[in-house]
């Protein structure tokens, strides 16, 4: 009997501009060719407001080592944009807390195109990153944010689409 040791393929619906599927495409495809695809992310505030940033594990596939301000990732096929940001949430962060919609965002950058949805919940903790998705986090002030970014290399996607939003 072969064994195989190939990692299961990740399906990813690519969008139009409108949000509609028009077909299902492999992860690598999605990010090689810079297919639409969509995204969920969720800001985590602590009870004093501040946002809690993590940078990124060096064995992630896109941004390794660049700090981001949402929890998130692909949406997959089939599934709710709330439903994905729940789940990548207690991936991630290892929580389970009520999301609120923050807004519904187009991202076109250098790394990707997304049609996502942003989300926002509240926790103080305690987290539980996995090592291969979270090398470490720092909550940050609201009003400290912009010295934030200026200071560490955030990823791309974060300050397109979230940093605007969360300035106070």
């Amino acid at each position: 009997m072969r064994e195989d040791s190939a990692a299961p393929v990740e399906l990813i619906e690519v969008v139009d501009a409108d949000d509609v599927v028009i077909e299902i495409a492999d992860r690598m495809r999605v990010r090689a060719e810079r297919l639409r695809h969509r995204t969920a992310f969720v800001v985590v505030r602590s009870t004093q407001g501040e946002i809690l940033a993590h940078r990124r594990a060096l064995t992630k596939s896109t941004a390794p080592g660049e700090w981001d301000l949402g929890f998130g990732g692909g949406v997959a096929v089939g599934e709710a944009y709330e439903a994905a940001a729940t789940r990548e949430l207690a991936e991630e962060a290892g929580i389970s807390t009520p999301l609120r919609l923050v807004t519904a965002y187009a991202y076109d950058g250098i790394d990707s195109v997304e049609i996502g949805r942003l989300f926002e919940t509240v926790s103080d903790g305690p987290f539980d990153h996995p090592a291969d998705e979270v090398a470490e986090t720092k909550f940050v002030a609201p009003d400290a944010l912009d010295h934030f970014v200026e200071t560490h290399h955030v990823c791309h996607a974060a300050v397109e689409v979230m940093v605007a939003l969360l300035r106070p």
